[in-house]
């Protein structure tokens, strides 16, 4: 049976870190998926992978991370599948939460939240430009109840 695992956590907290972690002794049996990663791409000059982020492009990479996440349980050829997002709150998992119901996976959701840093040191390790206002503003919102979160996106509810 296939087991998701859903990381969680400030950006600059450990997310990819742990992510790569766990994974590490499988040798890349397990697949990682980060709506981060459709930002990624191939610079020639340099020869190595650029992060290009585009505000405008957030709803196409959460899509390709929950396709591709999709894909993965469905294919049941894996023992675990991991996720690395900020997932600040409840909503922002529900696709993955119903995606490991429907194919009898387990879950497991590890918090890191802040991993014991301020916003400061947050915004010096994030390794993706994420302002210090957008980290202030993800700490007050971070549900760390999720499971009693609401499910539904903020523009669905009343």
């Amino acid at each position: 049976m296939t087991h998701l695992y859903l990381i969680r956590g400030l950006p600059g907290s450990g997310k990819t870190t742990l992510a790569e972690t766990l994974a590490r002794p499988f040798r890349g049996e397990y697949p990682l998926y980060a709506a981060d990663d459709y930002f990624v791409e191939w610079d020639e000059d340099l020869g190595d992978e650029v992060y290009c982020f585009d505000a405008k492009f957030l709803p196409q990479a959460h899509a390709q991370c929950q396709e591709n996440t999709l894909r993965a349980l469905a294919a049941c050829r894996f023992d675990h599948v991991i996720v690395h997002n900020t997932f600040v709150s409840r909503w922002e998992m529900e696709a993955y939460l119903r995606m490991a119901a429907d194919h009898n996976c387990g879950v497991t959701v590890v918090s890191i939240f802040d991993g014991g840093l301020t916003d400061d040191e947050l915004f010096a390790r994030n390794t993706h430009g994420v302002p210090l206002a957008a980290i202030k503003r993800m700490r007050v919102n971070y549900e760390h109840d999720w499971k009693n979160g609401d499910t539904r996106a903020p523009w669905e509810r009343e």
